[in-house]
């Protein structure tokens, strides 16, 4: 049979790995772009029972069911709105299901329009002119036309033809959420530098 300090243990273990999963996505990966309140302390509720209850386990053990009350608090008051008497379902469902463009991180260079412009591109999955970009989004030739040199230039899109793009590889990692505006920094300072734009 397995002594208790080896569950206790194990147990500890488990809620540091699991811990640092989710600090890592929410800190280290660009998936979440605005943060609220609830969610900082549903997270701190998980990560106060993952691992400061097995912790207390090791160093206090009479304290142990304090922790976990408190990081249950925690949780519900992250889940639950005690002012209004609701779950806090919309806001919930908002960071959960948000669509990607509200996900994603721009860049400091980026309009709204680009991320349109590139949606469309993505939807498509076809070789588009400014003109036909321009009617299908709502907005002028001209201005679809301003962004997508500065698209090109960024290496969102590339120039297939005179007057024809395509959408690259890096325009749809940024579509999927995938690049933030640090490495789009350094992917552009390496595609200037290698095509010398």
């Amino acid at each position: 049979m397995i002594e208790p300090i080896h569950i206790t243990v194990y147990n500890l273990l488990i809620g540091i790995i699991t811990g640092v999963g989710v600090i890592y996505f929410l800190f280290l990966k660009p998936a979440i772009v605005e943060y609220h309140q609830f969610l900082f302390v549903t997270i701190i509720g998980l990560l106060l029972f993952l691992v400061g209850g097995p912790l207390t386990e090791l160093l206090a053990p009479e304290l142990v069911h304090w922790v976990h009350g408190l990081a249950s608090i925690l949780v519900i008051l992250g889940l639950y709105n005690p002012v209004t008497r609701d779950i806090r379902h919309d806001a919930w469902t908002n960071i959960l299901l948000k669509e990607p463009s509200q996900v994603r991180e721009p860049a400091d260079w980026m309009l709204p329009i680009d991320d349109t412009v590139l949606n469309l591109f993505d939807s498509a999955d076809l070789v588009l002119t400014p003109s036909i970009i321009a009617h299908n989004i709502d907005y002028s030739r001209d201005e679809v036309n301003r962004r997508l040199i500065e698209l090109e230039k960024r290496g969102f899109v590339t120039k297939v033809d005179r007057g024809k793009y395509r959408i690259t590889a890096l325009g749809r990692q940024y579509l999927n959420g995938a690049v933030s505006a640090s490495l789009r920094g350094q992917l552009r300072h390496l595609w200037n530098f290698r095509f010398g734009r």
